[in-house]
């Protein structure tokens, strides 16, 4: 039987090679992240990186990405359907400021509307012809933009009063759930002794959870972040209380379907408030979609009636964000949850229009929305001298630039 001593000298030798070997581990996973890093800095390396000198900007398309030829045309079909933009020196077109790279100089297509990104003779001068659609198209955007302040005007001319009406009514509604509140906590004493008050304290208190919802959304409508802590903020009010239905099919919402035919969604925004999507067609979408699979015959066999599915939540009134270019920004968020668990979301960009109305509804990944939203109180002056600067620019090209006259590049 070993000794003491014994034991202590093998306890000493098993801990030593525990200690040994985790340092193994350790220094097998620190090289495993060196490798991993220094493959990782690697992939960052274009092509052209390996090629001799020689070989970049031959007029030779070697590298897939083409990368080995930035002031040649000789890998403008790379270019072109690359998800990075062509590096390198560019082009200043004749005729207007428009930039092309030099990749794309010389590669058989016309990229200037005066052509002199390509040889004399291989384009027609278009310019004339798009500026004026140019000219057209901004003209249009800013009768757009002027009418929509002109509304935006009037917004503004109660929105001081109808903010006070919300702050006013939410007190009133503050106070009413506080008294539901106490009502319940009675009751729920009193049907402790009497088990015939149980369905009516289950009644109250989902009435109080409805209410304790709309106030929490009031709350959040009334906060100064909403209206009154910017300029541009208070003529959002007018859209307080409305909502705007857009009808989108599921391949238009999400890029595609597994169905034969593609479902319908009513989708909701009730700005301040919440999304929401609804299917008011689903019991005739099922029909239809039953029918194409099975045939008419066994599909009314099997019939059996449909119910219309209850509203899904989208997110309720969360907060403005940073706005985008001459868009304002917002968030709704807590929406009911998905099959991965995670709530939806929704953001809504508010742009400028003439009326109160959405005009786009997608879901850019699985349970995150966005809405696009036309509406008056969106529209502000910075885009209108935008618009403007825009115009006067292109007007001065027609009357100083002959577009006939314009021969030979310049490269920068």
């Amino acid at each position: 039987m070993p000794s003491r001593a014994t034991k202590r000298s093998m306890l000493a030798f098993l801990l030593a090679m525990i200690v040994a070997i985790a340092c193994m581990l350790v220094l097998s996973n620190q090289q495993d992240n060196n490798d991993i890093k220094t493959d990782t800095d690697e992939s960052k390396e274009t092509c052209v990186d390996s090629l001799p000198i020689d070989l970049v900007d031959d007029d030779y398309c070697d590298c897939q990405d083409g990368s080995d030829e930035p002031n040649t045309s000789a890998c403008s079909h790379v270019l072109l359907h690359s998800e990075t933009p062509p590096f390198g020196p560019e082009f200043n077109c004749k005729a207007d400021d428009k930039m092309v790279s030099l990749a794309f100089v010389h590669d058989g297509v016309c990229d200037c509307c005066d052509g002199s990104d390509e040889r004399d003779g291989l384009c027609a001068n278009t310019c004339a012809t798009e500026w004026e659609r140019r000219l057209q198209t901004l003209q249009e955007r800013l009768n757009v933009v002027q009418r929509g302040l002109k509304r935006r005007t009037e917004y503004l001319a109660g929105s001081v009063d109808k903010v006070q009406k919300l702050k006013e009514d939410f007190e009133r509604l503050a106070e009413a759930y506080q008294s539901g509140q106490r009502a319940f906590e009675d009751l729920q004493r009193q049907a402790q002794h009497n088990p015939e008050l149980r369905g009516q304290l289950e009644q109250s208190y989902n009435v109080l959870r409805r209410v304790q919802y709309i106030t929490y959304i009031q709350s959040r409508v009334v906060d100064p972040s909403t209206f009154s802590d910017a300029a541009w903020k208070p003529a959002f009010v007018e859209l307080v209380g409305e909502c705007y239905t857009y009808t989108v099919n599921e391949k238009e919402l999400k890029g595609g379907t597994p169905n034969v035919i593609p479902r319908k969604y009513d989708m909701v925004l009730c700005p301040f408030q919440n999304v929401s999507q609804t299917e008011p067609l689903y019991p005739e979408w099922t029909k239809a979609e039953r029918q194409t699979k099975v045939g008419d015959k066994v599909a009314d066999e099997k019939e059996e009636e449909v119910e219309v599915p209850r509203p899904i939540g989208l997110g309720i009134w969360n907060e403005w964000q940073e706005s985008v270019n001459f868009a304002r920004v917002q968030s709704y968020n807590h929406g009911e949850p998905c099959a991965n668990g995670q709530e939806r979301h929704t953001r809504v960009e508010l742009l400028c229009g003439e009326q109160n109305r959405v005009v786009s509804v997608e879901e850019r990944e699985m349970c995150q929305y966005e809405v696009r939203f036309e509406t008056p109180a969106a529209c502000g002056q910075a885009e209108q001298d935008v618009l403007q600067d825009e115009i006067s620019r292109v007007k001065t090209f027609f009357k100083t630039k002959d577009v006939g006259e314009f021969a030979g590049h310049e490269e920068l």
